[in-house]
């Protein structure tokens, strides 16, 4: 596996903003008897797709206008996405669950993401990425080493969680890393407050994905600090450079087709 240094995120990418359909609300069965509520934003000439898998809990409410009870990094990114050319679906909980507390690493989580990845593939025939944040790398990784064909063809992990220090904190070091074999970017802000998530664990993570076709990290500087707690918002949200991180994200996904 490709193992490059370290990159510094210092620039603003400069990819044209494209106009955006306009965001649905949709529900679709996952598993019998279960159903996932998302937010689907379709850009206007996607070159991918991507589940947005969110942090926390994983539960953002969604209402039927698409507003969130959330502001994290990912379930306020479906337009930001959608205007650097990919659509994007943005998750809630199933049906079945009220978040998703150890659940991220399960087969039925697999079959939840499975399902919306087949939906992204009815919509387009771009690649589909599975993008997550926090918690959410957890779900993100699983997936890719899971499903394997039905999978993600690549995977974004950002501020993934690393160290045990909450009942709450999933670890994305609980997939079997070893078994991602799809493209995988980790986004990581250096001066991440979060307990759970500390930079320096990411050489490490990034070893770990040894049979990643190619596998990076971004790493991120600047923003805000924020007033709230460490791993609410600040720089593990990168708080002030939401749109430069998603752009970059978006130019490595453009960089990065399958091979598959």
């Amino acid at each position: 596996m490709n193992k490059p240094a370290l990159r510094l995120l210092v620039v603003l990418l400069a990819w044209p903003l494209a106009a955006l359909a306009q965001q649905e609300v949709r529900e679709i069965p996952t598993r019998p008897g279960v159903t996932v509520r998302f937010i689907y934003t379709r850009a206007e000439q996607p070159v991918a797709s991507a589940v947005l898998l969110q942090g926390g809990s994983g539960a953002i409410g969604i209402y039927p206008n698409g507003s969130t009870n959330s502001t994290g990094f990912l379930a306020t990114g479906a337009a930001r996405f959608a205007s650097n050319g990919i659509s994007v679906v943005v998750p809630d909980t199933p049906s079945d669950r009220r978040n998703l507390h150890d659940f991220r690493a399960t087969p039925e989580h697999a079959e939840d993401i499975a399902a919306l990845i087949a939906y992204l593939r009815q919509q387009s025939t771009v690649p589909v990425w599975a993008v997550g944040t926090s918690n959410g790398s957890l779900s993100a990784a699983s997936a890719a080493a899971t499903l394997k064909e039905r999978g993600p063809d690549g995977i974004v992990l950002t501020a993934a969680v690393t160290r045990p220090l909450s009942a709450q904190a999933h670890l994305v070091t609980d997939a079997p890393l070893g078994e991602v074999r799809v493209p995988a970017l980790l986004v990581h802000h250096r001066s991440d407050g979060c307990a759970v998530t500390p930079y320096d664990a990411m050489p490490a993570l990034l070893a770990a994905l040894k049979a990643s076709r190619k596998a990076e990290l971004i790493t991120v500087d600047g923003g805000e600090r924020g007033s709230g707690t460490p791993c609410g918002g600040g720089h593990h949200q990168f708080l002030g450079i939401e749109e430069p991180v998603t752009q970059a994200i978006a130019e490595w996904i453009r960089r990065h087709p399958p091979s598959r």
